[in-house]
This record gives C-alpha cells, sequence and structure tokens, in this order.
C-alpha cells in the first residue's frame, strides 16, 4: 500500500476508535442513569385528613402541613373535620374541600361534612405577597374568635391574581374575603354563601372586601350575601390605581345593610343582582347600592331591589373624585325610601328604570348636579315621583336634562310626564 493511502486508512482507523470509545462511554453512562436510585418527587395530588371510612389514606394530618410539603401546583383534597390555625399559601396551590364543586348558597347546613377552616381569632387562609393561581374550592370559612377580633376568612391583597374562590361558606369573621387582584390572570368568587361576616367594631361588615390595589379583570358573581353590618361587597381598592374589568353580577343580597359600595374603578358592570330586605331584619339599612365617587364609565344595570327605609341606587362623591360617565339603566326598585337619589353629579345617564312605592322621591337630583341626563323612567305614585332641585339653562330651568319619563307629582312641575 502506498503512503498517502496507508495515511488515510490509520485515520479512518483511529475516528471509528473514538465513536466507539464515545459510543461505549453513552452506553456506560445510561446504565449507571438507569441503575441509580430514583429521587423521590412530591406527588401533585395530597390527601388531607385522618384516615376513615370518608378519607381514605390521607398523608397530611393537616392542611398547614399539606401546603409546606406541596410543589407549585400540586392539588390538596381535604377531608371532611375541622382545621384550626391560619393556612399559609405562597405558591399556586388548588385546595378542594369535601365540597368542591358544590354551589354553597343552598343547603350545605351539615358542618359535620364539610372541611372546616377555623381561624380562631386569625385568618383562615392568608395568600402571600404576589402569590397568584391559587384556588380554594367548597370549604366552611369562619372564625370562632371573639369579637373584637381580626381575622378574615380569605387574604389575597399582596399583589397577585388568577384566584378562584368558589363554592365556599364563608360566615363569622371581619371580611369574608379580604382581597385585591392584578388582573394579569382573571380572578372569580363564585357560589359562595357569605353570612354575617361582622367581626369588630369599627371594621368588617363584608363578604368581599377589595383593598390595597385594584380588582382587576374580578368577576364577583352568583354569591348569596347575608346579614352585613356594611356593604356585602366594596370596591374601595385603591383610588390610585382604579380597577378595570371588574363585574359584579347575579349576586343575591339578604338583609344586608347595603350591597355593594362602588368606587374607584372604571368600566365596571354591577348587573343583575338582587337585593331583597326582609321585615325580620336586625341589621341596619342603607342604600342598596352607593355609588361613591372615583368611577368612570360604571354600568349599573338589572338590578332589582325591593323594600327597605333608606335609598335604593344613590350616587355622590363621598369617597373619591366625582364619578364620571356612569349609567344606571334597566333597574327595578320597590318599596325604598328614595328610589335613586344623585347629589355633586356632572354627568351621567339614568334611564329606562322602573321605580315604585317610594314613600319619599323616586328620582331625586340635588342641587348640585349638572348635566346629568334622565330620560324613559317610569314612577309610579308616591309623595314624590320626581325632584330636581338645580337651577339652570336645561329643562323647565334645571341644569339637567328631563326627557320622555312618566310620573304623576314632580317638581318642578313637568319634568316628568303623566302616566
Amino acid at each position: 500500500m502506498s503512503g498517502p493511502s496507508r495515511t488515510m486508512s490509520l485515520r479512518s482507523v483511529g475516528v471509528r476508535s473514538r465513536r466507539v470509545a464515545v459510543l461505549g462511554a453513552t452506553v456506560l453512562a445510561a446504565g449507571l442513569a438507569v441503575s441509580a436510585p430514583a429521587t423521590a418527587a412530591t406527588p401533585t395530588v395530597l390527601r388531607v385528613g385522618v384516615a376513615s371510612a370518608t378519607c381514605v389514606a390521607p398523608t397530611y394530618p393537616t392542611i398547614v402541613a399539606a401546603v409546606a410539603a406541596a410543589a407549585s401546583g400540586a392539588t390538596i383534597i381535604v377531608c371532611p373535620g375541622v382545621y384550626t390555625g391560619t393556612v399559609v399559601i405562597d405558591k399556586p396551590l388548588t385546595l378542594r374541600g369535601a365540597h368542591r364543586g358544590v354551589d354553597a348558597r343552598a343547603g350545605r347546613t351539615d358542618v359535620t361534612k364539610e372541611s372546616v377552616i377555623d381561624g380562631g381569632g386569625a385568618a383562615g387562609i392568608r395568600i402571600t405577597g404576589a402569590t397568584s393561581g391559587v384556588t380554594v374550592d367548597g370549604f366552611t370559612i369562619r372564625d370562632s374568635g371573639t369579637t373584637l377580633q381580626t381575622a378574615d376568612g380569605i387574604e389575597a391583597f399582596g399583589g397577585g391574581s388568577g384566584f378562584t374562590f368558589i363554592d365556599n361558606v364563608v360566615t363569622q369573621t371581619t371580611y369574608g374575603i379580604n382581597m385585591s387582584s392584578l388582573g394579569a390572570m382573571a380572578s372569580s368568587v363564585a357560589h359562595n354563601r357569605f353570612d354575617s361576616n361582622n367581626r369588630t367594631g369599627g371594621a368588617g361588615g363584608s363578604g368581599v372586601f377589595i383593598c390595597c390595589g385594584p380588582g382587576d379583570n374580578l368577576a364577583i358573581s352568583d354569591n348569596l350575601f347575608i346579614g352585613h353590618t356594611s356593604a356585602a361587597v366594596n370596591t374601595a381598592g385603591d383610588a390610585a390605581r382604579p380597577s378595570t374589568g371588574l363585574r359584579i353580577e347575579r349576586n343575591q343580597s339578604v338583609d344586608d345593610v347595603t350591597f355593594a359600595v362602588v368606587v374607584n374603578a372604571t368600566g365596571a358592570s354591577v348587573a343583575d343582582n338582587v337585593v331583597v330586605r326582609r321585615p325580620t331584619a336586625t341589621v341596619p339599612v342603607g342604600s342598596a347600592f352607593y355609588v361613591g365617587g372615583g368611577t368612570t364609565n360604571v354600568v349599573l344595570t338589572r338590578n332589582v331591589v325591593s323594600e327597605g327605609a333608606s335609598t335604593g341606587i344613590r350616587v355622590t362623591n363621598t369617597f373619591g373624585v366625582a364619578n364620571v360617565g356612569l349609567t344606571v339603566s334597566g333597574n327595578q326598585i320597590i318599596g325604598r325610601q328614595n328610589g335613586m337619589w344623585l347629589s355633586g353629579q356632572t354627568s351621567g345617564t339614568v334611564r329606562d328604570n322602573n321605580i315604585a312605592n317610594s314613600s319619599a322621591v323616586g328620582i331625586r337630583l340635588d342641587a348640585d348636579n349638572t348635566g346629568v341626563t334622565v330620560s324613559g323612567n317610569r314612577i309610579a305614585p308616591g309623595p314624590l315621583d320626581c325632584q330636581d332641585a338645580s337651577v339652570g339653562p336645561r329643562t323647565l330651568g334645571t341644569a339637567n336634562t328631563w326627557t320622555g319619563n312618566l310620573a304623576l307629582h314632580s317638581t318642578p312641575k313637568g319634568i316628568c310626564g303623566v302616566f
């Protein structure tokens, strides 16, 4: 064999030898990897409780222990029982109680069949920092501490989002759910029963309280609220960061002082809620809906309000700058002191509402309203159906526009027509 050919052959042999060596090393490494003991991974589903016929093979005795052991994204199944102390959550988790998926608005009266989180004078669940993506489904959340203690059912106001609080009975806390949501992910509060969350004097009294930040991309829908001494839903939030994408829809309020205080919100929908006041109610009565300032383009529509010695829908600037672009339409208000009462508004539309049996005034505009349009409303006879105390260049010497309204008693006469 000539020199050049032999050199090429030796190089080829060398290349093949190196390939064989590399292949052998790879196989050896793979064999070692296979033979090495596997590292135990935290299961994605953990079970909490005491072993019984209704609690098969629990892995942790307490929710606190399970949360500590759980990896982000895990699901924790909680058997019936009472679990005391605060559950602190600092990672995305799903907590599912014994009644997960079961609407809490009716039934659910046998506490022995519930997964009960009892704060015992402290918060029931506290979601820390900007933790997001937490679901709490199917629990009873309560506080057994004294009325002087401050204890929320769920606290989630550190700056997270993507919360799902659903199918829970929340009772005897300061604020049932005290939360904010920055809206990166949608949040939902739905199918819950909030009952008498009135602990501590001068605080509390709300089922859902938006605190310390906005309630962005948040739906508070299809819940039952009972007997709250403040507002069942309070959107206080943050005046510097008004809530956007906030929806308060299809809820029922029974014997709450006020159903919803709406402030510091842009483009919120408050729709299809039912507010009822029973003769047996023991808490004081306030306005069913209170739009208190700092709102832009908020819509209140198709709500039903019945009975109560106060106003159905009250609009002021008490808690913020003047409301802009408010629309109040298609609501039914029966048997309140005032159907609707507006103060200090420079814009807004009140249209196509039905108001009956008001003990004072059907639609009342104070002297400081200008630029409000009141149209197409029907006000059944009361002592005074339509009243506008303003003075200006618009309808019949008022500062507002009245058109197409039907009622019997008006001042100035004629701002509402005759049936």
